[in-house]
Parts: C-alpha cells; sequence; structure tokens
C-alpha cells in the first residue's frame, strides 16, 4: 500500500498543473501576427513596391548658366550671360516596363510571406503533435508504473509466502526504475518541441506548451493526385514566385529591347545680349533664343542582343525549377500516404493485440496470484502490452505527421 502512495506521488509530481492550455489553430495564428521572420519579409515587400516610383520617373532635367570672361560679340551686341535647360525622354513604354518589373519582383517577395507560413505551419503541427505523443507515452508509462507496482506488492506475498523469490521482485523494481528515468527524459524530451513552437510564435522560448485537445489521427478526405497537382502547378505559392520572376523577366527583355531604341529629347539655349553703344540697329540688344532637339542613336547593339539572351536562359531555367518542384511536391504527397496507409493498416493490427494481450495477462495475473508460477510469462506478456500500446500512438503521430506534410504542399 506504501509503495502504491509513493508511485502515486511520482506521478502527480511529473504533472504540469500551472500551464494554460493552447489549441493548435491559437498557436498557428500566434504565428502569422507575431512571427519576427513574417514581419521582416512583410517590411521587404512594402520597401520594394516603393521602388516602383523611383524607376518611373522622367531623367532629371539638365541646367546650366555661363558667364563669358571674355564676352562674345554679335552684331546686335555683346553675350552677358548664357542659359541652357534640356530633358531627354526614353522610347515609349520603357518606364512603364521599369514599373512592371519592380512590381513582379516585389509580387514574388510577397510570396515568400505566403511560403513561410506553410513551413511555419508544419513545425508548429509536427511539433505539437510531438508533445502530444509524448504526454500519451507518459501516461502509459505512468499507468504500467502503478501496474507494475501492484506487481511488486503481488511478488513480495508471494515470497513471503514461500512462491516465490526475491529475484521476481528485484526485476520488477528494475523496470520501475527504467520507467521513472524514461519519464524524466520525456519531460527534457519535450523542451525541444516548446523551443520550436516559441521560435515560431515569438514567445520566450522556454515557455511551456500544453495540449489542449485530445488529438486524433484524422481522415485524409478528397485524396486526388490529378487535382492536386493542378493545384499544385498554378496556386502554390512557390510556384506563383517563379511566375513573378518569369514575367519579370519577360519585362526586362521589353525594356532592353526599348533601350536598343533611339532616345529623344528638348532644350533651349537663351543668351542675354546688350545692346552696342557704338551703333544704332534694328533689334539692338535681342536676346538669342535657341530651341533644340536631342537624339541618341544606339550603335553598338551586341550588348543588347546579349542581354535578351540572358533573360531567355533565366526564363528556360526557371521553367525547369517548376517542374522539378512540382515533381517533388508530387513525390511528398505520395511519400506521406503511403505513410499515411502503412499507419492505418497497423494501428487496426495493435488495436486487437492489445484486447487479445489484455485477455492473456488477465489469466497469467490470475494463475500467479493463485500460485505463484508464471512469473517469467507474466512479466513478457505485461512488456509486449507496453510495446502494442507505445506502438499504437506512434503509428498516430506517424499518420498526423503525414497529414501535416501533405497539408504542407496542399493547403494554402
Amino acid at each position: 500500500m506504501k509503495k502504491i502512495i509513493y508511485l502515486t506521488l511520482i506521478i502527480v509530481g511529473t504533472m504540469n498543473t500551472d500551464i494554460s492550455a493552447q489549441s493548435l489553430e491559437n498557436l498557428l495564428q500566434l504565428s502569422v501576427s507575431e512571427n519576427p521572420q513574417l514581419k521582416a519579409l512583410d517590411l521587404e515587400y512594402k520597401a520594394a513596391m516603393e521602388q516602383s516610383n523611383q524607376v518611373s520617373q522622367l531623367p532629371n532635367p539638365e541646367l546650366g548658366m555661363g558667364i563669358p570672361v571674355l564676352r562674345p560679340e554679335t552684331r546686335l551686341g555683346p553675350q552677358v550671360l548664357m542659359i541652357s535647360a534640356s530633358q531627354m525622354f526614353p522610347w515609349f513604354g520603357t518606364l512603364k516596363s521599369k514599373e512592371d518589373v519592380v512590381v513582379s519582383m516585389s509580387k514574388a517577395k510577397f510570396e515568400r510571406i505566403a511560403i513561410l507560413k506553410l513551413d511555419l505551419f508544419n513545425t508548429i503541427k509536427k511539433s505539437y503533435y510531438q508533445i502530444d505523443f509524448l504526454n500519451k507515452k507518459s501516461e502509459i508509462l505512468k499507468e504500467f508504473l502503478v501496474i507494475y507496482g501492484t506487481l511488486e506488492s503481488v511478488s513480495l506475498a508471494k515470497v513471503e509466502s514461500g512462491q516465490s523469490t526475491t529475484a521476481d521482485v528485484l526485476r520488477l523494481q528494475i523496470k520501475m526504475q527504467e520507467f521513472e528515468q524514461e519519464l524524466r527524459i520525456i519531460e527534457n524530451q519535450k523542451k525541444k518541441f516548446f523551443a520550436k513552437i516559441n521560435q515560431a510564435t515569438n514567445q520566450p522560448i522556454e515557455t511551456e506548451i500544453t495540449i489542449e485537445d485530445n488529438l486524433e489521427m484524422s481522415e485524409i478526405s478528397g485524396y486526388d493526385l490529378e487535382a492536386y497537382r493542378s493545384k499544385i502547378a498554378y496556386n502554390h505559392p512557390l510556384m506563383t514566385k517563379l511566375d513573378y520572376q518569369i514575367e519579370a523577366s519577360k519585362q526586362k527583355q521589353i525594356i532592353n529591347t526599348n533601350m536598343n531604341k533611339p532616345t529623344f529629347g528638348v532644350g533651349i539655349d537663351y543668351s542675354l545680349v546688350n545692346q552696342r553703344s557704338d551703333a544704332n540697329l534694328i533689334n539692338n540688344g535681342r536676346d538669342i533664343f535657341v530651341p533644340k532637339v536631342k537624339l541618341s542613336i544606339p550603335i553598338y547593339r551586341k550588348s543588347y542582343t546579349a542581354k535578351n539572351q540572358e533573360e531567355d536562359f533565366i526564363q528556360e531555367a526557371i521553367a525547369y525549377q517548376k517542374e522539378t518542384i512540382e515533381d517533388k511536391m508530387m513525390s511528398i504527397i505520395v511519400q506521406n500516404k503511403t505513410d499515411y496507409d502503412n499507419a492505418v493498416l497497423k494501428l487496426e493490427l495493435y488495436e486487437q493485440q492489445i484486447v487479445t494481450t489484455q485477455m492473456a495477462y488477465e489469466i497469467l495475473l490470475s494463475n500467479y496470484s493463485s500460485t505463484g508460477k508464471g512469473f517469467d510469462d507474466l512479466l513478457k506478456i505485461q512488456n509486449q502490452l507496453l510495446a502494442y500500446k507505445l506502438g499504437e500512438i506512434k503509428e498516430k503521430l506517424k499518420g498526423m505527421t503525414a497529414i501535416a506534410n501533405i497539408e504542407r504542399v496542399t493547403e494554402f
């Protein structure tokens, strides 16, 4: 009786009653609002969008003024001040194309936010499931710790009656010590997954996470590989990001083509002329006003041709990247669906084995309690029952992890 009370105190001591429960959905939303990396990417996107106003501006106008030291003489008088102004204009559509490039690249940066969200959600889900697994494992070990304590009491009674040996008691105590140590290890293992969730949600790194939900492995509904492939190809943020990069590359080619066309400008030259004092001429001292038109004609075209070829290669490379990513994601779906199906099959087997093994254990326990014989078989069947129960929750973890990995590439 004292032993059972002692075991109960150990079990209660390992339980955490101070931390409020947190649902998985709340943690996911917390990561969206608090994750510093997401905030950084959002600011990078906003900064990139501001560049559109920078590249869509005309070149700065040029102004000039000169005062001749040796004044040049004209028929109507000496020039005392010269002013010039000019404004260059790129080919039609060049500025709009530059703005389109910036917008496309900014949109590509924006998709990085959605990609990071998928990664954060996947990390949080799998860490949450791991904590739930460790909690369930701890509960099972505590349950078996009590059972082995009860067996120890029975064995001690059999030793006193001469129907058993002290070796049976010692073997049970060794097993109980293993359970107690494993419970401590589990508490340490949880800290690793606490840290992952806290990093993703920007909480203090050692904050403990308690599971609100009684998590169970759900079914995969609507499994359709072709539908997944189409959804990924056209809507996955990673693919959309690459589409924007292709779009930006094509806009760069338009800019390059326009740069290969003439640029033109307009301007004026104005000279202030003083009147002549030695003659009285018509229009004496009239200023000089000269409107100008400029034209810059690109003659060396090799660089423009090379730039267009470069962008062609970039677009082709991105297309291959999209194909590779699509195949990789489809492989992830198939692999994890296989893991999920295997977990379902093993769960069915474990459920049957647990029922059968529990029945066998009850029979062996009754026999040992009455005769003191069959201890080895009793211990063996109890260890087997423990292995089946741990295997059951492990397969549930595998199935839930597989679902999370599928959602990472299909839920966006």
